[in-house]
């Protein structure tokens, strides 16, 4: 991972030094050594804060729509998507946004990291040797299988080209396990209007889940606290709730790239990432339509075409 880390580094003060852009955006050390911050570099002596390991987590391409000047980003594989979507959508122009993509191992899940090792508040250091991560607390070295607590999408993961105008490879292998469903074989419609009330129940409604997404770029007028209609209530209540999460299901459908982030921003773990896949789903099922994989392919839904509707769909 150092290897890959110096060359991020050098890539990125190649790019300002030559100024090519304004602006990298990547991570860097967060609060802990097992966490990592969104880390926006302009000065081309500051690269070397750029960071790369599992604990990377954000998805960068969320920023990409508000900003007004030239930037790279970087992005792993399975982030890049976001990238191509927003391109296809004319969120963002293309001729200002160059793409680092690195193939990477695969991201920690804190939660499992935590109920492996313990509170991660004391670390002194975490990082990756060879395939388990290690976290250094009062001292002591605690070792832990890295398939043991990755991202159950990680496991999933089907992104081996990644998008991305410099592409890092260093031969970094990709961590592979079993991810597991809460989700039972025969659950019916009545198990997830039964699971999603007990869910929605928790919902605080902070809109973590929103600013984290990269789809979600009309903050200034989001649909969902709109005075024109009020399609949701500001009530705390699961049905709200219920409508609030639908709405934006629906909204993002054909334009998510299922990156995880809402569901990791969510603060009382609500797993938002089932909803839309389920929908996602659908819209691969009903339009043969992975999002992120064509810059110049409008999402489904945004667009009409004769043969669908004579098709019923």
């Amino acid at each position: 991972m150092e290897k890959l880390e110096a060359e991020l580094r050098e890539k990125a003060k190649e790019l300002l030094e030559k100024e090519e852009v304004t602006t990298v955006i990547g991570w860097g050390a967060g609060w802990n050594p097992a966490k990592a911050s969104p880390l926006f570099v302009r000065d081309a002596q500051d690269a070397d804060k750029l960071v790369f390991n599992p604990f990377c987590q954000n998805n960068l391409a969320v920023y990409l729509p508000r900003l007004n000047e030239k930037a790279a980003v970087i992005t792993k594989p399975c982030d890049a998507g976001s990238v191509v979507a927003l391109i296809a959508e004319g969120k963002i122009d293309r001729e200002n946004v160059k793409v680092i993509s690195i193939k990477c191992p695969g991201s920690v899940n804190p939660a499992k990291l935590e109920a492996a090792v313990g509170s991660l508040d004391d670390a002194t250091a975490a990082y990756l040797d060879g395939d388990t991560i290690v976290v250094e607390v009062n001292g002591e070295a605690k070792r832990v299988p890295f398939a043991q607590v990755a991202l159950d999408r990680c496991y999933l993961c089907n992104q081996e080209n990644a998008f991305g105008d410099i592409v890092i490879d260093e031969g970094v292998s990709k961590v592979t396990g079993e991810a597991v469903s809460i989700v039972p074989e025969d659950a019916d419609s009545a198990w997830w209007r039964d699971f999603w009330a007990k869910e929605f129940d928790r919902c605080i409604r902070c809109y973590a889940c929103r600013e984290a997404c990269p789809a979600c770029y009309c903050r200034d007028n989001c649909a969902v606290q709109a005075l024109r209609e009020r399609w949701t209530g500001a009530k705390l209540d699961a049905k709200e709730a219920l409508m609030f999460h639908a709405q934006r299901a629906m909204h993002v459908a054909g334009r998510c790239t299922e990156c995880g982030s809402c569901e990791r921003a969510c603060p009382v773990g609500i797993p938002l990432s089932l909803l839309h896949k389920q929908v996602g789903d659908a819209v691969r099922k009903l339009f043969d339509f992975n999002v992120g994989e064509k810059a110049d392919e409008r999402p489904p839904l945004e667009v009409f075409r004769k043969e669908e509707l004579e098709s019923g769909h």
